[in-house]
């Protein structure tokens, strides 16, 4: 994939299927993936297409953890271009986010990675931590329809 079109497909998954959450009075947050609903409901929600080596992959950076705080109501929406999504707890994953799984960007701060690997015929996929495959978790594959049936309203 050349350098073009990956800058192309990172500027597409940004923005994809974010209607999801504003239909239901979520706001961005900044220029983040974190969306917010009244003051204390929380959807952290990336968006994923495949990267240069074909992987899927996330990133959750601490400055969104923080910005969560001790929130109850926090979860995990995967926004996977083109149309596929996965929604869990944040606690789900956060399990699997320690000093061990971190880096240190100078950019960004602390964040911890995460591929997806979609197996879109049993409608699953599997979360790993960049730095601890070991460090993993499967969840459902959704699409449009069956996500809106999961989201707080």
């Amino acid at each position: 994939m050349s350098d073009f079109d990956l800058q192309k497909q990172r500027s597409a998954s940004r923005s994809c299927n974010e209607d999801i959450l504003t239909e239901l009075a979520f706001r961005k947050i900044g220029n983040s993936s974190l969306y917010k609903r009244g003051s204390d409901t929380f959807i952290l929600s990336p968006g994923v297409s495949s990267g240069q080596s074909d992987y899927y992959w996330f990133d959750i950076r601490e400055v969104n953890l923080n910005k969560i705080g001790p929130s109850t109501k926090a979860w995990v929406l995967l926004r996977i271009v083109p149309n596929w999504f996965a929604f869990f707890s944040i606690a789900d994953i956060r399990r699997y986010m320690n000093h061990r799984t971190q880096d240190v960007r100078v950019n960004t701060g602390k964040v911890w990675g995460f591929y997806c690997e979609l197996n879109e015929k049993e409608r699953t996929i599997k979360i790993s931590s960049k730095n601890d495959r070991s460090s993993s978790f499967t969840t459902m594959l959704l699409d449009r329809s069956s996500v809106k049936t999961k989201l707080p309203t």
